[in-house]
């Protein structure tokens, strides 16, 4: 349980990092104004943003460690990120 609770401190803090970097570049306000309806909405919400960027960071710790349980943790480090963000 420790173990899983402090994989979700590590995906919320690097997924608050990249979503922080993306705004920082510009990146965010470029897809809300040059993307579709879709992305324009996804980037400009920062919950969205958030549970997305975990939802990636997750799936890439999964892959790497073989434990899938750790895609569950996308849904605890959203409100973590966002609150970081």
């Amino acid at each position: 349980m420790t173990e899983l609770l402090t994989i979700t401190m590590m995906i919320a803090l690097a997924a608050a990092f990249v979503v922080l970097l993306v705004k920082k570049w510009g990146i965010a306000e470029w897809m809300q104004i040059h993307g579709d309806s879709f992305t324009s909405k996804l980037f400009g919400c920062d919950l969205c943003m958030s549970f997305w960027t975990c939802f990636i960071v997750a799936l890439a710790v999964a892959c790497l460690t073989e434990d899938n349980t750790i895609v569950l943790a996308p849904v605890f480090a959203t409100p973590l990120t966002r609150m970081l963000v």
